[in-house]
């Protein structure tokens, strides 16, 4: 039964129009709007808070507070734990903190909140009373917070709303949930900050349950198939015959992709390498191993160069297949696409050329999609249908943090390759600040002057938000320094692009300045300098990825950040960690999955509990419950997973 608002004591005619305003139609709807915030808890969830935002934090004191003198301010430092962490507090100027403050107090803190080296510089320190009753915040203009709690509390107490258990109840016993009823009266009525922690881990476990039954209940079904019947001497002598040898993480994936192909089900798996890793190589050792069973191989990359690179780099090291390029490029198409249908070539390397009609594989038993997220879902699929045993490799460059690989893909279907070949140089890092740009153009004139190529990567063509743009910095350039300047960006057409491309590759000493349509796989060994303007406007993940177009070669390079913003410690961050995965966390945490999966993708990932990247083995759990319940016999039947059918035929709002 749905109870209205207006039945409600307390709620007059304002209210009820305010309530309506923010969507908010029923006692139920009411009860969904949980508090943002508690006046004695936190003012700001950790797990939300951004860089250099001003929070306020409770917890206790977990370590003896330290006195720390400079000739600049003394300081007092200690930790302080919270439900699901600790963090360091550094506090200025107030040495008598040493003797007020001890282990176990405690404390609700405000301060300024560094999310890269997870410290808050507090601007005050109080013991919190703990006799003070804990007060929601909810935040909606025009209500009281009191007022609205005290609503609250009367439809409680009245029970005029109905709140239905969502979780089948062998799982709340399992984990020791609180019902959902009274983990929703504890969220609105606290008698202590237990309560709110408990309350919250059950709806983290509620989110990561749905998300899973979602992504699970609607993935394909396993196509049955024989194993894969590769020759495994031949593929054993391809390695031997590799110039290095395969890191451990390449090893791994590789073991990883043979044990798919000698399972009785058609296998995907997405192989995630770190910039220069190495995942191609394994990518070249599955598609072999599949030519020695008879059958084709498709490899699909998503522009006409990264195709004719893997060209090359596949023809150099299998040296009797036979494999064909298949580009909008490619001449005597017709031909080539009667070659292929006849199987006298066993790996096709193209674009989204591939999906054409008139493209018809003979025995296709594996796909490789290289930068996978850069293709539509129809795309993929148009390409996967033409194989007899739909066996897909996805590969990406992009790092995903493991826990949004493994709740997209399933944690058995991720590969990781972090480690990077030995003969890979570090890359040498540097944050400047506009002022400092002489630095850059030094560099430059050094790095031509060796006929070495350098990028200089722009986050606009033309922009009034910003002043570094395309043409800003080409008449910059041109005036400065005598070299070949090319210009590549989006507004070009595909063979302005490519030729583009080719003038820069084949003219040694010049620049290229671009936006980021450089960041995938262009491969130049002489590339050795990179200048990106405007770095604070890019997530760090894509710094990783732009940086990783230098230092491909054995030659000595420089990546220059070049910023007006004071953002010293986020972009200080890309000179200390070369681990891409590590810096796709720090991403996550800050800007949210979308720079990982698109804003349409991400979408789904919006949660009020639930962090994907802390919350990693609660998500794994429900993964694991949700495949048990799904493979039940029962399932369709038995009416305690009624409501869990409806929700995967329907949208139900839970």
């Amino acid at each position: 039964m749905e109870y209205k608002l207006d039945t409600i004591k307390g709620v007059g005619p304002s209210i009820l129009r305010i309530l309506r305003n923010e969507g908010i139609w029923s006692t139920y709807d009411l009860i969904l709007r949980v508090p943002k915030s508690y006046e004695t808890f936190s003012i700001t969830s950790l797990d939300q808070a951004h860089h250099q935002e001003v929070i306020t934090l409770s917890g206790v004191i977990s370590s003896t507070p330290k006195l720390i003198r400079s000739p600049k301010a003394d300081r007092v430092v200690f930790d302080v734990k919270l439900n699901e962490e600790t963090i360091e507090v550094v506090v200025f100027g107030r040495g008598y903190y040493v003797k007020t403050l001890s282990v176990g107090l405690d404390v609700v803190i405000k301060g300024t909140f560094n999310l890269y080296l997870r410290k808050i510089n507090a601007s005050s320190i109080v013991k919190r009373d703990l006799s003070i009753p804990i007060k929601p915040i909810y935040g909606i203009e025009g209500i009281y917070d009191r007022t609205l709690s005290g609503i609250i509390q009367t439809i409680f107490e009245s029970n005029q709303v109905d709140i239905f258990e969502t979780i089948p109840n062998h799982l709340i016993q399992q984990y020791r949930l609180m019902d959902r009823k009274e983990a929703f009266k504890m969220l609105h009525m606290p008698h202590e900050m237990k309560d709110i922690y408990t309350a919250k881990r059950r709806f983290k476990y509620e989110e990561a349950f749905f998300l899973q039954l979602k992504i699970i209940a609607h993935q394909p079904s396993q196509l049955k198939r024989d194993p894969k019947k590769y020759q495994i001497d031949q593929v054993r002598a391809l390695i031997e015959s590799l110039p290095y040898e395969l890191t451990q993480d390449q090893k791994d994936a590789t073991n990883d992709i043979f044990r798919d192909f000698k399972g009785e089900y058609a296998s995907y798996r997405l192989i995630q390498g770190d910039v220069g890793s190495g995942k191609t190589l394994v990518s070249l050792i599955a598609s072999y191993a599949i030519i020695t069973a008879g059958e084709q191989v498709a490899f699909m990359a998503p522009t006409e160069l990264l195709a004719q690179q893997h060209y090359q780099v596949f023809k150099t090291h299998l040296k009797g297949v036979k494999i064909a390029l298949l580009t909008g490029k490619t001449k005597q198409k017709d031909e080539l696409k009667l070659s292929i249908k006849k199987h006298e070539y066993d790996l096709i390397i193209g674009t989204h050329a591939l999906i054409e009609n008139d493209v018809i594989f003979d025995r296709l038993g594996l796909v490789v999609i290289d930068e996978q997220h850069k293709f539509g879902v129809s795309t993929r699929e148009e390409l996967i249908k033409k194989s007899m045993s739909k066996d897909v490799l996805y590969l990406t460059a992009t790092p995903i943090p493991r826990t949004l690989a493994s709740i997209i893909f399933g944690n058995s279907q991720v590969s990781i390759i972090q480690s990077k070949p030995k003969n890979r140089l570090k890359i040498d890092t540097v944050y400047l600040q506009k002022t400092e740009i002489k630095t850059l153009y030094d560099a430059i004139r050094e790095t031509v002057s060796r006929k070495e190529h350098v990028f200089l990567v722009v986050p606009a063509i033309t922009s009034t938000q910003v002043t570094d743009n395309i043409e800003s910095v080409y008449e910059d350039i041109k005036s400065a320094i005598q070299a070949p300047i090319f210009i590549l960006h989006g507004k070009l057409s595909d063979d302005e692009k490519n030729q583009m491309m080719e003038n820069f590759m084949y003219t040694a000493g010049s620049i290229l300045i671009s936006t980021t349509m450089i960041e995938l796989g262009i491969d130049i060994p002489t590339a050795t300098l990179m200048g990106i303007y405007a770095a604070e406007n890019f997530g760090l993940s894509q710094l990783h990825q732009l940086r990783g177009r230098i230092g491909r070669g054995n030659l000595h390079s420089t990546c220059y950040l070049v910023s007006e913003k004071n953002d010293i410690e986020r972009l200080h961050l890309l000179s200390n960690i070369d681990d891409g995965f590590k810096l796709a966390e720090y991403d996550l945490i800050e800007r949210g999955p979308g720079d990982f999966l698109g804003a349409e993708q991400s979408g789904y990932l919006k949660f009020k509990f639930l962090d994907i990247l802390k919350d990693h083995s609660i998500l794994i759990e429900a993964q694991k419950n949700v495949k048990d319940i799904l493979k039940r016999p029962d399932f369709k039947t038995n009416s305690v997973f009624k409501y869990l059918n409806r929700t995967i035929t329907e949208k139900v709002n839970v």
